[in-house]
């Protein structure tokens, strides 16, 4: 009798626990954003978060793809980063989302794993610095609809006799507590409005949609679209526009119909320093960009990734444009680069040759030079041969020089067949939503009722990155009035010499970012020392610091193979259907002029 008093009491302890954690769910704290739209928790502790209480672990999970824009710069990288010993946590994107996830209970405690235990996969991964504008991700979450993934199951009665009314109950021939299953809703949970809540400024989720079980965020994906940013002068927006001082006094530079004046003697003093390097070409880098695309070794440029054991650098460009910046001043512009991988860093070194040919340190035919390799493609040798009488060096071994700044890049846009996304920022039903394709219109009436009001859901989180745009705006224009403040006191050209200087002129090199080399001369890239080969490379870190890793990649090889003909098998899919959707719609390569694709 008494054991069984004692039992009784384990049950109602258990059952209050249950209570008390299922309203740490409803009731999790969040965050304020701050108005500066940094991360404020780089390097913070985190606080364990247990497995889900079983009222939760019970309902069913969903595979869900979520798209979000990041600041690179407020962060340690995208890629989550184990903690090593007693240093602090670093501060990813990835990390950030995997604790907003876990603190919302959407997953279990994620797990050091390959996808961390959720199926996490995402598109592609950024170095540190760098930002998106709409990364994906993909992963099973959970889900309070009865058949989230249109199985034909009922969640609600699958659980059967495991389910109760009640706070809880006992099965009376087993003596054993039967744990209550959180019943399903009409209407899916608020994703973007959850999240958001918990994720820093500097992070946003800005749509999700429901994916197949097989869809991959990488291996779905067909293309990826970079941006750079960069400006082809440091004075051109000195010298053009004209700040407006009210009725103070009269505005320099205009007459007083309004129609542009002479410049201002400070303007003309600023327009005669020698700026040689920093003020781009950008004909010549265009005419470099055009020899970039289609299918090309692209070992000289990028950093070769040791750990991921590459035999081939081939890569294929889609499109490499330099186009103007809407909506900002002449000098502004961006390289818009897009293909259907890249390699480690290639972005970067790629617009670092950009700035040297715009600074007449290199001609447009290095790029040729660059990629003639031992492993060139048919396209290589058809766009880039050498003249009868040149005699072309096979450039294996990548002469050295540094990329240009991560600030400027953006991954701006992620390609997949319209067919696999249904992107969107509330949680209201869809037409052709598998999770309610067996509902009744009883049933999604009521769905539609208890809904998130798309348009509001929408304006919130809106404002909320417009109020962090709005404020690096003011902080561009301050910042440009303090240097036109500057400008007013350029100094006047010195007098020409009658006995020519020795002192040689120093050489500036765009670093991009409004940063620069400055040396005392241009080493010609085809005379600079060269790296090892990326055979010699891997061998190298296999051999050293990746010996260990390796044993353990040799040790599930196997597995590693099956996954790759299953993930190969993805890309090929993803491929097929991009191409019948080309060439039924009449398309350019892979998409050029949009329609079928989403990104």
């Amino acid at each position: 009798m008494e054991e069984r008093q004692q039992l009784v009491s384990q049950i109602a302890q258990l059952q209050l626990k249950l209570k008390q954690l299922d309203l740490e769910q409803r009731t999790t704290p969040t965050r304020t954003p701050s108005p500066s739209g940094s991360s404020s928790s780089k390097g913070r502790p985190r606080t364990p978060v247990g497995p889900l209480p079983p009222a939760l672990a019970a309902q069913p999970k969903r595979h869900i793809a979520l798209q979000f824009v990041y600041d690179g710069r407020a962060h340690s990288g995208l890629a989550y980063q184990p903690s090593t010993g007693n240093a602090p946590k670093l501060s990813t994107v990835e990390g950030e989302l995997l604790d907003a996830l876990e603190t919302a209970r959407l997953i279990e405690p994620m797990q050091e794993i390959d996808g961390f235990g959720c199926g996490f996969e995402r598109c592609g991964r950024t170095d540190a610095g760098v930002s998106s504008s709409a990364q994906v991700i993909n992963l099973w979450v959970r889900s309070q609809l009865k058949d989230p993934m249109g199985t034909g199951t009922d969640a609600d009665v699958e659980a059967g006799s495991s389910t109760v009314e009640g706070d809880g109950g006992q099965d009376a021939d087993q003596g054993v507590p039967v744990i209550k299953k959180r019943p399903s809703a009409p209407v899916e949970m608020p994703y973007i409005t959850i999240l958001n809540r918990l994720l820093p400024p500097s992070i946003r989720i800005i749509a999700w949609s429901p994916v197949s079980a097989n869809f991959s965020s990488r291996y779905s994906c067909i293309w990826r679209h970079y941006k750079y940013f960069f400006s082809t002068s440091v004075v051109d927006p000195f010298l053009r526009p004209r700040i407006d001082n009210g009725s103070a006094y009269p505005p320099f530079g205009r007459n007083p119909d309004g129609t542009e004046g002479e410049p201002a003697e400070w303007q003309k003093r600023l327009d005669k320093i020698n700026w040689d390097g920093l003020v781009l070409d950008v004909e010549l880098m265009k005419e470099a960009a055009s020899k970039l695309v289609g299918d090309h070794d692209f070992r000289n440029f990028c950093k070769i990734d040791a750990p991921k054991q590459l035999s081939t650098h081939r890569r294929t460009v889609i499109s490499a444009t330099i186009d103007p910046v809407e909506g900002e001043g002449p000098d502004m512009f961006v390289f818009n680069l897009r293909g259907g991988a890249f390699l480690y860093n290639q972005v970067r070194h790629i617009v670092a040759m950009l700035f040297m040919i715009g600074a007449r340190l290199e001609s447009p035919d290095i790029i040729g030079k660059l990629l003639w390799t031992s492993d060139r493609s048919p396209q290589t040798i058809d766009m880039h041969a050498p003249a009868s009488d040149e005699t072309r060096e096979i450039l294996d071994r990548k002469p050295g020089y540094g990329m240009a700044d991560d600030l400027p890049l953006v991954l701006w846009q992620c390609g997949y067949n319209s067919s696999e996304l249904a992107w969107r920022t509330d949680n209201a039903p869809r037409e052709g939503d598998v999770a309610y394709q067996s509902a009744t219109e009883e049933e999604l009436a009521l769905a539609a009722k208890q809904a998130l009001d798309p348009v509001e859901t929408f304006k919130r989180e809106f404002l909320e990155l417009n109020q962090i745009w709005t404020e690096q705006r003011l902080k561009s224009i301050i910042v440009r009035h303090h240097l036109h403040a500057l400008a007013t006191h350029a100094p006047a050209p010195p007098e020409p010499s009658s006995s020519p200087s020795r002192k040689k002129p120093l050489v500036y090199t765009p670093h991009g970012a409004g940063q620069y080399f400055k040396s005392s001369g241009h080493i010609p890239m085809m005379r600079r020392q060269r790296a090892d080969l990326p055979e010699e490379i891997n061998r190298k870190w296999a051999e050293g610091r990746g010996a260990v890793k390796m044993a353990r990649r040799a040790a599930n090889q196997e597995q590693a193979d099956a996954l790759r003909v299953i993930n190969l098998a993805k890309k090929e899919e993803a491929r097929r259907l991009a191409e019948e959707s080309e060439e039924k719609h009449g398309f350019g390569s892979w998409g050029t002029k949009g329609g079928g694709f989403v990104g």
